[in-house]
């Protein structure tokens, strides 16, 4: 990361490869990436710096092309080519469990308004609107 007035290198943040995708959540503490050809999701907390700020891996046991947050920073969607699963965190707890798992293949996805609907867009180009 970058500062955007000056250029200076902030921070780094190790993937282990490429990035494929990445998502900031709008709790302002916290981002997701996810590798290219990875079937992980790493949390990273923007206040450490270091293998200190890797928050958590989601393990979504397949490849992940794109993720999301939704507008609360509770709720993280994860889809590829297996399917879309979304991830959600407690804060009571500060856990993480999968909410829903989907055969919906997807290269593309994005929350609806007040996180009330998902919309997903495959490699065919076929949208699919999860509510």
């Amino acid at each position: 990361m970058f500062h955007v007035k000056t250029g200076e290198s902030a921070a780094n943040f190790d993937l282990g490869g490429p990035v494929q995708d990445i998502s900031f959540s709008e709790n302002g503490i916290w981002f997701a990436a996810v590798a290219k050809g990875s079937n992980s999701v790493v949390i990273f907390d923007l206040r450490k710096e270091g293998k200190a700020a890797e928050a958590k891996v989601l393990e979504i046991g397949g490849q992940v092309d794109t993720i999301r947050w939704d507008y609360t920073g509770q709720f993280l969607a994860a889809a590829g080519p297996g399917g879309l699963t979304i991830s959600q965190y407690t804060k009571s707890s500060k856990s993480w469990s999968d909410v829903i798992s989907l055969a919906v293949p997807a290269t593309a996805v994005e929350w609806g308004p007040q996180a009330s609907s998902l919309f997903t867009v495959n490699s065919d180009g076929i949208l699919t609107i999860l509510g």
